[in-house]
């Protein structure tokens, strides 16, 4: 137990040492790379909401094999996708990720990885499918 509530950033931390936001409304948010791909994470709600890219659709000037081969394996990724999540084609060709994970919340610190991780390892096999296609990074 802690001797008393105290603020920390946009958090309040409880004696139970749990965090909860200072207002309502209130968010939190920071920036990662994983496997080369830059993705963003914000707590709100209760939930992380996450965004990434996952890569670039080859432009036509590569190849038109290449470019109809990637975006094949485009359009089969939604259907295999966990519910919750949504891919987007941004209008300069980057391939887009959105996700919410939920979480238990007031939740302590170290609870606020879980979602992420969790985010994380079920992306690896569509990492791997992108990596595949040569749909690669493209941050």
């Amino acid at each position: 137990m802690l001797p008393g509530a105290f603020p920390l950033g946009p958090f309040v931390v409880e004696e139970t040492g749990k965090l909860t936001f200072r207002a309502p409304g209130d968010t939190a948010s920071f920036s990662f790379i994983w496997r080369g791909r830059r993705f963003s994470a914000a707590l709100v709600n209760g939930s992380v909401a996450l965004t990434g890219v996952l890569g670039l659709v080859p432009s036509s000037a590569s190849g038109p094999g290449r470019r109809e081969a990637a975006l094949a394996a485009l359009r089969a990724l939604p259907r295999a996708l966990p519910t919750g999540w949504a891919l987007r084609l941004t209008p300069d060709h980057r391939i887009q990720i959105k996700a919410l994970e939920g979480m238990e919340w007031p939740a302590h610190a170290t609870d606020l990885m879980l979602p992420l991780v969790r985010f994380l390892l079920r992306l690896s096999p569509y990492l791997d499918l992108m990596d595949e296609a040569e749909l690669g990074p493209a941050n």
